[in-house]
């Protein structure tokens, strides 16, 4: 079942040179959990000591921190960041490559990727399944010992990208695959027949047009009520923080495309850190470009891009 999770702990056997080695996964968002769960899991399955501890993260409006904030206690499996501070490990696994230059999010100093690499060596999973450079070409990258991508593609882009800025990825970047496409295989097994429509938004096209984006969103979940199917409308989780940060004149208008659908009997607005639960339900995608999208496109179910 877990494909991808399991090559990837195979690769980190070969590297290590058994299976005898301690590992903490350092995830922050729940919702971006499965970028390195399947990992997780096989990691556990192997043997090797497997230990999940979510990090805090702040929030950032205007440029300015707001406050600190922590998803542990979404996690059944959350160890505290005492638990990081006290022990040494092998490898240290993150998904968050930006250290000081997220303008929506931040890590806490102590979690920079130099910071990071007293603990253990520093493994990187993107937490998009697609090729985006702009997840790669950030700070933290340059202090990551392995990474693994999304396809071998991927990692020859990655370390032709780092080559050019002289740093040498070569044998230390893979392309295995997405954990996240372990994760969406296991919804498809045993999956039900539901009438239900998710309809997914996504950062950039949302920052990018904002007031036509929430005209385009509306469009489709009255046309998908038309067809008396229920619709499930799932913002990307951090996007009440990044209407805060970067577009805050959009907030008025976005809260009132909500109250319209709170109106709606066959609306539902899930904010949760849950994706998993939405994707069990639905039997059909409407969606921004995303790594949702990648992940659903994977299944063979049908989509539309908007």
């Amino acid at each position: 079942m877990n494909e991808i999770g399991r090559k990837i702990t195979d690769k980190l056997i070969e590297i290590h040179g058994s299976t005898d080695f301690r590992i903490a996964f350092l995830p922050y968002k729940r919702s971006m959990w499965n970028c390195m769960e399947s990992f997780y899991e096989e990691c556990q399955k192997s043997g090797a000591a497997a230990y999940c501890i979510p990090i805090p993260y702040y929030r950032i409006v205007q440029g300015e921190i707001e406050a600190l904030d922590s998803d542990r206690k979404l996690f059944d499996n959350g160890r505290s960041i005492s638990f990081l501070e006290q022990n040494k490990f092998d490898f240290v696994v993150i998904h968050y490559p930006y250290d000081d230059k997220n303008k929506v999010t931040r890590m806490c100093s102590a979690f920079y990727t130099a910071e990071l690499r007293k603990y253990g060596k520093v493994v990187y999973i993107p937490y998009s399944c697609t090729n985006m450079r702009q997840l790669w070409v950030q700070p933290g990258i340059a202090n990551v010992d392995y990474a693994f991508l999304s396809s071998e593609d991927a990692a020859k882009s990655f370390i032709e990208e780092w080559e050019a800025l002289g740093v040498d990825f070569s044998g230390r970047a893979f392309g295995f695959g997405s954990p996240k496409m372990d994760a969406i295989a296991k919804l498809e097994q045993g999956k039900g027949e539901y009438l239900t429509t998710l309809v997914i938004n996504s950062l950039a096209p949302y920052l990018s047009n904002p007031f036509e984006r929430i005209k385009l969103y509306q469009h489709h979940i009255t046309n998908e009520i038309g067809r008396g199917r229920r619709v499930i409308f799932r913002p990307h989780p951090l996007l009440r923080q990044t209407i805060k940060s970067m577009r805050p004149d959009t907030m008025e208008t976005y809260e009132r495309f909500l109250h319209w659908c709170e109106m709606r009997d066959l609306v539902e607005i899930d904010e949760t850190e849950y994706l998993e639960a939405a994707l069990e339900q639905a039997d059909y995608l409407i969606s921004d470009p995303s790594s949702v999208l990648e992940m659903w496109a994977s299944t063979g179910r049908e989509f539309t891009i908007i």
